[in-house]
């Protein structure tokens, strides 16, 4: 991650701590909500996982305490422990908990702190403009309240923001109200994030004078304040700065360069020194001293390798190969661009599998927090029965035999009333959370695939003009497209994977994985030969029980070098609509991509087309659709007709009259499948 962001990034971390009193404790036996939240907010930066265990306990507590304030804060305490345990979407489902709690309270400040502190979360999650909603339902809060320094920070939420989606002009406007507040209460530790974050806007503005500018009044106070951490930053920042101005002052962009390793050593920051030494790298490689600038490289690459920073062991890698290339040493350049691609596979990957185990994160948390009201609720009816038992004693010694009876009669028939009274609203909240889980979980899922499918910017590099129409039947689909580039190669394909709803789209995962694999991994580089490939995975992987689960596909390669179309085609067949206006069904193969009676090779075939045709590939939900006067399967038949007599048409307005013939012919009917047609210009 550039340096730059890093503060940025930084400084919305800092805003989450402007209702925290972080005084020096350590860890005790606590029994009050007030105490266990304390701790949370005293340990959720260092041991975020310490934190998560005293939000948990503090849930409970605060609900034995009947105190729904403490209940909202101890819900917002259990999401910003998560959100430091990198599980983003599982800390929003508990600020989302804690919100009408908060809400319910006459005194707001807390409420718009928890909006902050979504906001946050939101923002890490690219989630933009929600985030951008609630720092201004926080600042409007807040504003009322007359808290000057919360407001400051929900207004430099929306700078930081507006900054990341290169709005500069709106995040400048927000950094000066923000830094007209903060100069009203003299925070000058604030005032310095801000005055960073304000020259982070015009680096980016390319005004790099102005940057400069702002970013000297911000080490002016951090030298004040003696912010060793934070003046690592600014020392490297500078220098980068005074480098894009001018190299006359190479001068000072190495004495901030020095400044910034000198420091890192004396707080003995590991994480530091390696940017440090990387703002070396930069700064040697621009005065053409290539000999220091590999010598700071290895320095930086063995550092980043001990720490275990893969991204900063991947910017150096990426730094090594341009070094090696000016130097006309193509052997050591091919060697650290290898090394950087092998680094940025294995981030992606990561990446995937990070987004994956957050799925689980709302089953781990409730589990714990219903572990320990078990505990609790055994406990209370431990003392429930010492305490009954020492009554129906003295009951005895002081009733009559027929009064006894009478009222130990009354007290179990009241007592089971009750009980049943309380096993129904035990249950009923039980199915209300447990489908409110599995939507959410769905939702996510959602998100997972979505994020997976082909991207736009990829699509757009290699297409003229196309649409996608895509309609799961349920939130997540079976169906899916997909794309990547690859030897001056695109491949584009469009899938239907065995069943729909949450089979389906753990099948979609599972096929996407198999196609980034054959081409990525095994360098294949053959439609035909990649859906073979695919085939056998599936079959070594799902079919070892005689399942035959897999999918329907059609895979095209555009072969750019050569201007040639190729591809293969399981069941699903494409379609080549002509200038002419004659539609022309192109060859396929009868069989799936998975475990079937007859396993011969895929064949390749080849598309003569022409520039200016259009090909349309599409799954089996649009033409299996039921509906009309007499509630038929829309067919293939109808489904060509309806694309030539639309083929002349722009393609955004074919895509609209797609999906209204859709839903037309559907009706009231039940979606049966999930639909999925991309057309595209040739």
């Amino acid at each position: 991650m550039n340096i730059k962001k890093q503060i940025v990034v930084f400084c919305v971390s800092f805003i989450a701590l402007l209702n925290s009193n972080l005084l020096l404790a350590q860890p005790s036996t606590v029994t009050s909500s007030d105490s266990l939240i304390q701790r949370v907010r005293l340990s959720y930066q260092e041991n975020p996982n310490l934190a998560y265990q005293y939000a948990t306990q503090a849930v409970v507590q605060a609900k034995k305490e009947n105190s729904d304030l403490n209940l909202g804060i101890a819900y917002e305490m259990l999401g910003l422990s998560l959100d430091y345990l990198s599980k983003l979407d599982s800390a929003l489902y508990y600020y989302d908990k804690a919100a009408p709690l908060l809400s319910a309270q006459s005194d707001k400040i807390h409420l718009g702190q928890l909006y902050i502190t979504k906001a946050n979360t939101l923002y890490l999650l690219n989630r933009n403009q929600e985030a951008i909603l609630y720092y201004q339902k926080a600042y409007d809060l807040l504003k009322i309240s007359g808290n000057i320094k919360k407001q400051a920070g929900a207004l430099m939420g929306m700078a930081n923001i507006y900054s990341i989606m290169k709005s500069y002009e709106l995040s400048l406007k927000y950094y000066a109200q923000s830094l007209d507040l903060v100069k009203q209460i003299n925070d000058e530790q604030f005032t310095s994030y801000i005055l960073t974050n304000i020259s982070e806007v015009y680096t980016s503005m390319r005004d790099y004078k102005k940057a400069i500018e702002y970013e000297s009044q911000s080490l002016k106070i951090k030298e004040k304040i003696h912010k060793d951490y934070d003046l690592v930053y600014t020392y490297i920042n500078l220098a980068e700065l005074l480098m894009m101005e001018n190299l006359n002052y190479k001068d000072s962009a190495l004495m901030y360069l020095n400044k910034a390793v000198a420091l890192s050593n004396k707080i003995d920051n590991q994480e530091f020194l390696c940017s440090s030494y990387q703002g070396m790298v930069k700064f040697y490689d621009a005065i053409n001293d290539n000999q220091k600038a590999i010598e700071y490289a290895y320095l930086a690459l063995e550092l980043s390798k001990r720490i275990k920073n893969i991204r900063s062991e991947l910017n150096i890698s990426g730094l090594l190969s341009n070094i090696f290339e000016e130097q006309k040493n193509f052997e050591k350049a091919n060697e650290y661009i290898h090394r950087y691609i092998i680094l940025n596979d294995s981030i992606n990957n990561m990446e995937v599998r990070k987004s994956f185990n957050e799925l689980q994160t709302k089953y781990e948390t409730d589990k714990k927090e219903k572990e320990i009201m078990l505990l609790n609720e055994r406990d209370k009816k431990r003392t429930y029965f010492i305490y009954s038992s020492i009554i129906v004693v003295a009951l005895l010694g002081l009733l009559s035999f027929t009064l006894y009876n009478r009222f130990r009669l009354k007290k179990k028939v009241a007592g089971e009333l009750e009980k049943r009274n309380k096993e129904i609203e035990i249950q009923k909240n039980l199915v209300d959370e447990k489908q409110t889980e599995i939507l959410d979980s769905i939702n996510y899922a959602k998100r997972i695939q979505y994020a997976l499918l082909a991207q736009e910017e990829v699509l757009k590099r290699n297409l003229k003009n196309y649409f996608i129409l895509f309609k799961p039947k349920d939130i997540v689909s079976g169906d899916f497209y997909w794309a990547t580039e690859h030897q001056d190669k695109f491949y584009l394909a469009v899938c239907d994977s065995t069943g729909h709803g949450v089979p389906g789209a753990f099948m979609s995962l599972l096929n996407i994985g198999f196609l980034s694999e054959a081409v990525k991994e095994k360098q294949i580089t053959k439609p035909h030969e990649i859906l073979n490939y695919v085939r056998q995975r599936l079959i070594e992987s799902i079919a070892t029980e005689g399942q035959q689960d897999g999918m329907d596909a059609i895979l095209i390669c555009l072969d750019k070098k050569n201007s040639k179309i190729t591809y293969a085609a399981a069941n699903n067949q494409p379609v080549l609509i002509q200038q002419s206006s004659q539609l022309v069904e192109l060859s396929k193969d009868k069989l799936p991509v998975g475990k079937s009676p007859h396993e011969q090779s895929f064949n390749l075939y080849e598309i003569d087309a022409q520039k200016g045709d259009k090909l349309y590939l599409y799954t089996d939900g649009f033409a299996d659709q039921f509906g009309g006067p007499k509630k038929k399967k829309f067919k293939y038949k109808q489904l060509h007709d309806l694309l030539l007599n639309n083929s002349n048409l722009p393609l955004a307005k074919q895509y609209q009259n797609l999906e209204s013939s859709f839903n037309s012919w559907r009706g009231d009917l039940e979606q049966i499948d999930d639909v999925l047609i991309l057309g595209f210009e040739i």
